[in-house]
């Protein structure tokens, strides 16, 4: 388990991380999600040890992040733009990362390589920037940590390319404890992927968790009401329910609205709708429900 206890950081006169806090349950699949300068690659760092925070503390099972030699064994960070010296190959940086991972295993590293159809001697340098991305997937895969904190794994790289490291990620999780935290900048990246998301906004935490629970207190429902009465609907219902949106195409009006489904349904029903249902709302429309009001841009995490 990872805890992030009121982190701020800092640079110069600019916030980078605000009083963050939440908790990143152990052997589960947790997404960062905020718009480039939210703070994501700041929060990585911090947890992994490479930059120190100007207040608060991470505890990655109840010890201090970074502070033992050993600890650091623990996890495994892939930045957006990993390091490798030049002319390296796959199998030269993983005789280097198992001077830090003792659980490294080359074999492992060759038989996943072999399998993307990737060459360990073959110069980095030469490959792809998916290829690239899916070498030192691998290699992160491959030494073994109980946590792996990932940098905008998927960025720009094509849907098969995508789902074929989501199985990689899957796979390892499948045969060990592994706890995983991917940053993204659009939700497409993580929506399937991830069981709980914190979405950073200004260095913030907007919120985190489990969306898809927290859709059992916010309804969609699609109804047709005779005439003009949608406008009366709108107004009278914004009276009495905590409305999200209300939106009119054509005969259909549909509605998202927070509270008890029953009082809720009782209130449309009151103003003698022709047609009203439940309909299931989308994982972004839980998005957009959870930060109504905010302030946040969603249609950046949306696109």
């Amino acid at each position: 388990m990872i805890e992030v206890q009121h982190v701020t950081k800092q640079f110069d006169n600019i916030t980078a991380l605000n009083d963050v806090t939440f908790t990143i349950p152990g052997g589960s699949m947790f997404g960062l999600l905020g718009t480039n300068g939210a703070g994501k690659s700041t929060l990585l760092r911090v947890m992994a040890g490479i930059l120190a925070c100007d207040a608060g503390r991470i505890l990655i099972d109840q010890e201090p992040c970074g502070e033992h030699p050993e600890g650091k064994e623990k996890f495994f960070y892939l930045p957006d733009d990993p390091y490798y010296f030049p002319n390296a190959s796959m199998e030269v940086m993983t005789g280097f990362y198992r001077r830090q991972y003792t659980g490294m295993d080359p074999e492992s590293v060759a038989y996943m390589a072999e399998r993307l159809e990737l060459d360990i001697r073959r110069p980095l340098r030469t490959f792809s920037k998916g290829m690239k991305r899916q070498a030192f997937l691998i290699m992160a895969l491959c030494a073994d940590t109980e946590y792996l904190l990932c940098d905008e794994v998927f960025d720009g790289l094509d849907p098969l390319v995508t789902e074929v490291m989501k199985d990689l990620f899957r796979k390892e999780m499948e045969e060990r404890n592994l706890t995983v935290v991917v940053a993204a900048h659009k939700l497409k990246d993580l929506e399937e992927f991830c069981q709980d998301i914190a979405i950073l906004h200004k260095g913030g935490i907007l919120l985190a968790g489990d969306m898809r629970k927290r859709a059992g207190e916010v309804f969609k429902i699609q109804c047709v009401f005779d005439g003009d009465g949608s406008k009366a609907a709108e107004e009278e219902l914004r009276a009495c329910l905590d409305l999200v949106r209300f939106r009119q195409e054509g005969y259909f009006t549909t509605l998202i609205a927070r509270g008890a489904k029953e009082e809720i349904l009782e209130q449309i029903q009151a103003r003698n709708p022709v047609f009203c249902r439940e309909v299931p709302m989308t994982l972004q429309e839980i998005f957009l429900a959870e930060m109504e009001g905010n302030g946040y841009d969603v249609g950046k995490v949306f696109q």
